[in-house]
Order: structure tokens, then sequence, then C-alpha cells
């Protein structure tokens, strides 16, 4: 009969946040698996250096990357050498949101996250350079705003689960959202990506986080620029990507649908009319969550 010790491993860096546990899991021969317990609704990626192994061989080398899923999962098992000498361990670890293994390059055309038949403008957000910095080519592409005269309803661009929500400062900030300065509320979606949109009204949150939710749906309402009258929302869609130096947290653009057309949020346009088609709504969709939106 095979026998298993289990015991939590509360060392494990302070940048491992409260909602992922990692517990080692010891055989009848020292074998340890070290074992993910994710409360969140999203997965994490965790960065787990090993700067200490006695007695213990890790057959991914000393600096490893897993995937934590929502609930249990295996991160990674580590070898005993010896039978009958004792095993042990230090490690150092990075906690990352998201699954950096998920990629697609076929994801469906974004909705503008306004409510449907709104006339607005939109333009690229880039990162402000300093002045004495030296910069070829144009700036850095950061997201994109859209901007209308009326308060209206912000809504979801795509399905996802909701992985964060600020709602709580009452001005909102010009410029490209650095996300300490305004409200948002950031959705996670399957493909490894997020969407962060910002600048909400303070309080308006319509959902709540760990809920799922479909493009075109109510999740906030828009605000006013700073000392004007004219409302906007700025939508940012990010992922994790493994670079030379580890995790890089990468902006990109995508592919907006507006006016019967797909155009590029990288793109500056004066006139556009938000349109939210049946098709783009349900191509995300499983056949439970299709049969039930259909059946509206």
């Amino acid at each position: 009969m095979r026998l298993l010790f289990t015991f939590a491993l509360f060392l494990i860096g302070n940048l491992l946040q409260a909602q992922v546990e990692i517990v080692a899991e010891q055989d009848q021969d020292r074998n340890l698996t070290l074992l993910a317990f994710n409360k969140s609704k999203i997965p994490y990626t965790i960065q787990i250096e090993f700067i200490k192994l006695e007695n213990l061989a890790s057959p991914d080398g000393r600096l490893i990357y897993g995937v934590a899923t929502p609930g249990k999962s295996n991160l990674v098992k580590l070898y005993s050498e010896y039978v009958n000498v004792q095993t042990g361990f230090q490690y150092n670890t990075k906690l990352y949101k998201g699954d950096y293994l998920q990629s697609s390059q076929d994801r469906p055309a974004y909705l503008i996250p306004v409510e449907e038949g709104t006339t607005l403008s939109m333009r690229p957000l880039t990162v402000e350079i300093p002045q004495n910095t030296s910069v070829q080519g144009s700036l850095p592409y950061t997201g994109v705003g859209f901007y209308f005269e009326k308060p209206t309803v912000i809504c979801a661009p795509r399905k996802g689960i909701v992985s964060e929500i600020k709602m709580d400062i009452e001005k909102a900030s010009s410029g490209p959202s650095d996300f300490n300065s305004e409200n948002y509320l950031e959705i996670y979606h399957q493909d490894g990506t997020f969407s962060r949109l910002s600048g909400l009204k303070a309080g308006s949150a319509k959902v709540d986080i760990g809920d799922v939710v479909f493009p075109g749906q109510a999740i906030a309402e828009s605000s006013t620029l700073p000392d004007q009258t004219k409302h906007h929302v700025k939508m940012i869609q990010s992922r994790w990507e493994m670079g030379d130096r580890g995790m890089v947290w990468m902006n990109f653009p995508i592919t907006i649908f507006a006016d019967l057309q797909k155009v590029q949020s990288d793109q500056a346009l004066e006139v556009l009319r938000v349109a939210h088609p049946t098709e783009l709504i349900s191509k995300e969709m499983d056949k439970k969550e299709l049969k039930k939106y259909l059946g509206k």
C-alpha cells in the first residue's frame, strides 16, 4: 500500500498571495509532489526557484513554472535520490495572474464595451515617455479610449471571469490608466488574456469578482473625463509572456467590431456606432450557455 504524508509549506515567499497555497505530499520512497490549492476562479502561474535541494532531484531544473488551476493542481515532483537519507529543500516563489501557457491566434473580435447604439470616437492610448529619453518610432501602445457625449452602460467586450474590481475613486484620471488613480474592472479570458476597463463611475459595478460575464453584458457605468462633460471608458488588453528574463506583462492591440465592420484598436476614428451582433456574443459560449441565451 502506498503511504502519503501531506504537509503545508508556509515559507513560500511573500509574493505568493493568500488565494493559492502550496502543499507537499511525500510518498513512502521520500519523493515529494508539490501541489497547489487555488481558491480563486481563475488560474495562476507560479514561478518556483529552488535555492536548496537535499537528497532531492528536480527533473525540470531549479527554476520551474507551473499553473495552479482553480482547485487542486500538481506543480512538480521531486525525486529522492537515496531512500534512507533525509530530504529537504528551500525555494522562492512568484505568483502571476492567469495561465501563461494559454494562447490563441484566433481570438474573436472584441465588442466596443459600451451600450449598443451609442455613437462615439476612439483613439489609441500610448505610454508617456520622459522628455530626456530617446525613443525611435511611435510611442508604445497601451490600450484604446472611447469617448461619447452622454452617460451610458459599460459592457463586457468578450466572455470571461471578473478577476478584479476597484470602484472607490471619485475623480477620473486622464491619459493611460495606471489602475491606482481610477476605478476599473478586469476580466480574465479563457485564452490567458485580460481585458481591463477603467475610468468607471464610482460604485457602479453590476457584477462581482468571480462572475462569468458575456459579450455585451452590462458590468458598470461610465464617468466623465476630468474637468469635462464628455464621458469615456478606457480598455486595455494584456497577457503574461515568457521573455528572456522571465515573465513579462504585455499590452497588445486587438480587433474591434464596430459599424458592421472590424477595426483595429490602435487606430484613431472619429465616428463609430456600437453594435453587439448575436454571432459575436454567442461565439465563445458553450452549448448550455448558448441554449440559455437563445431562449431569452
